[in-house]
């Protein structure tokens, strides 16, 4: 992997030792970090549009302090971050983002068009709002993967045992395209097909193409088909991550509608709330 560009997204509350974490997590050679502190601003009440015909908007006596005060935190956190990485020596740059949560999607997505990867930081995922227009952000905006449940970089760009949750959708083929280089340098891939349907357009063995796409790639791969037994998919997946020993898994998020995974649940939900697999996410 030569020059990729790893941007990890952070809040305020990230401590120093992780970001020494992060920066000792790097492979020696060929990743370039990058940082985004993000913050939330405090939005403006509804009330204060209610101002009179052509009068001045009356603006609630603390909104301004708290917005300043917020601002001024996540400007503080990215200049310390940044001397962290100074006083390391290695190659790497920080950024900032303040604005309302409703915003928060456009700002991640400028900073992260220009970078190979995206890691989003554990903590980030607490404030669950902040992380699903972060998340959406990369993934609905940009050409770039996402990856959560990351401790580190390398946890992330040098997987040893990735394995690829394979459907045929182009959520999938876009994330197997994106994860490319990190599956070439992995020492075996693990292509799963759970639910294989041997009349569909792949034809009698699914995920065989794609092993054999892989191979050409110097890819040591194994193709493992699985039933779902009256699983959801994502509890399938979860297991046999589990059984195999998988470091990251590799999958396309959202192949159905955002407002039916939200409202019904569905695969990408259940591996987007799960803590315990670093996961791959394209669109």
């Amino acid at each position: 992997m030569d020059r990729l560009t790893a941007l990890i997204i952070v809040d305020v509350a990230c401590s120093d030792n992780k970001i020494r974490h992060y920066i000792s997590s790097v492979p020696e050679t060929g990743v370039h970090l990058s940082i985004l502190v993000v913050g939330v601003a405090p939005s403006l009440p509804m009330w204060a549009y209610g101002s009179a015909p052509y009068g001045p908007i009356i603006f609630p006596e603390n909104w301004h302090d708290t917005y300043q005060e917020g601002g001024k935190d996540v400007a503080d956190r990215a200049d310390a971050i940044e001397k962290l990485l100074q006083s390391a020596g290695i190659a790497g740059d920080v950024t900032s983002a303040y604005c309302e949560a409703q915003m928060l999607d456009e700002q991640v997505a400028a900073r992260a068009a220009l970078c190979d990867i995206v890691l989003l930081d554990p903590a980030v995922s607490e404030a669950s709002y902040t992380f699903q227009q972060a998340l959406e952000g990369v993934l609905f905006k940009t050409p770039v993967a996402v990856v959560i449940n990351a401790q580190g970089v390398a946890q992330a760009v040098a997987a040893k045992r990735p394995m690829i949750a394979w459907d045929g959708s182009l959520p999938a083929l876009r994330a197997l395209h994106r994860a490319l280089p990190i599956l070439r340098q992995a020492e075996t891939v693990t292509i799963l097909v759970i639910d294989p349907n041997p009349h569909g357009p792949e034809g009698q063995n699914p995920g065989s193409d794609v092993a054999t796409w892989l191979t050409r790639h110097g890819c040591n791969v194994t193709v493992q088909q699985s039933p779902s037994a009256g699983q959801d998919i994502g509890d399938c997946i979860l297991s046999r991550a589990s059984e195999l020993g998988a470091d990251l898994i590799v999958m396309g998020a959202y192949v159905h509608s955002r407002a039916r995974q939200r409202i019904l649940g569905g695969t990408t939900k259940i591996m987007v709330s799960q803590k315990d697999y670093p996961t791959l996410l394209a669109h």
